[in-house]
């Protein structure tokens, strides 16, 4: 199987650098990282990761409002790393943008590497389904 990729989208530097250690340890190959908005918009685009990991509150923004742009253009899976994750407001916005997840900051490492395992696996079924009704191994 192909080393699973990610995005780390965190405003704070230190604990960017500590997330993107703990999921490389995991087997992630970590692609970018991003510290505001405009910034995860763009190298999620391109770098087409195959899960996001992203704190709510950023530099210049919001993830909230960087996921609402992405689903724009792609079904990627975010699962939302952040201190809010208590607030109703929060897990309502991250319900509707589809395809999330919510941990909340300080998390359990066991509980994050099973949210982001999920959302890859997720992903990989996705691609495997057939688009046309005549695509092989399919019934007519």
């Amino acid at each position: 199987m192909q080393q699973p990729t990610l995005v780390v989208v965190e405003d704070d530097l230190l604990f960017a650098q500590a997330l993107t250690a703990l999921v490389e340890d995991l087997g992630y190959r970590v692609l970018a990282t991003a510290d505001t908005e405009q910034g995860a918009v763009e190298v999620v685009k391109e770098r087409r990761p195959d899960v996001v990991l992203m704190d709510v509150k950023l530099m210049g923004g919001s993830g909230l409002g960087a996921a609402s742009t992405i689903r724009q253009s792609s079904k990627v899976p975010i699962v939302f790393c952040t201190s809010y994750a208590g607030d109703s407001t929060v897990q309502s916005a991250v319900q509707a943008l589809n395809n999330t997840a919510l941990i909340a900051k300080p998390f359990d490492d066991a509980e994050l590497a099973n949210l982001l395992a999920n959302a890859v696996k997720k992903k990989q079924r996705e691609r495997r389904r057939p688009t046309s009704p005549f695509a092989p191994g399919r019934l007519t």
